[in-house]
């Protein structure tokens, strides 16, 4: 069982990699012609999609190395920025795949720490 919990929080870890690195390029303006990213996103959009890649990152190397707080960086992070993106208050570009890729990360993220969670109330009462 441990092994398969193992596997799937590395296949989250890569997702999450993944989604940082395209949002990176996005933020280095690759795939954009000549328009500059700040212009498109808007500065607090550039901003926050900036913090959210940084913190996805950190996220994705956490969990590789089979941290706590991984995991933790990666919830948090994901349903902050689609909370934000829902609600409309900041212009974020997320796009349908960016999207998408996000409700797989936060439902991964939620099934690890419900797992984390599990582990650690059997391990209480033994």
């Amino acid at each position: 069982m441990q092994s398969l919990i193992d596997r799937f929080t590395r296949i989250i870890a890569l997702l999450a990699l993944m989604t940082a690195l395209i949002d990176a390029g996005r933020l280095l303006g690759i795939g954009s012609g000549g328009a500059s990213p700040i212009a498109m996103f808007s500065v607090s959009g550039f901003v926050l999609l900036s913090i959210f890649t940084v913190a996805r990152m950190f996220a994705a190397v956490g969990m590789w190395i089979e941290s706590n707080w991984g995991t933790a960086v990666l919830f948090l992070g994901t349903l902050i920025e689609l909370v934000l993106f829902l609600s409309g208050t900041v212009r974020l570009d997320v796009g349908v795949f960016g999207f998408g890729l996000r409700l797989i990360l936060l439902a991964g993220a939620t099934l690890l720490l419900i797992q984390a969670f599990r582990n650690w109330r059997a391990a209480i009462h033994d």
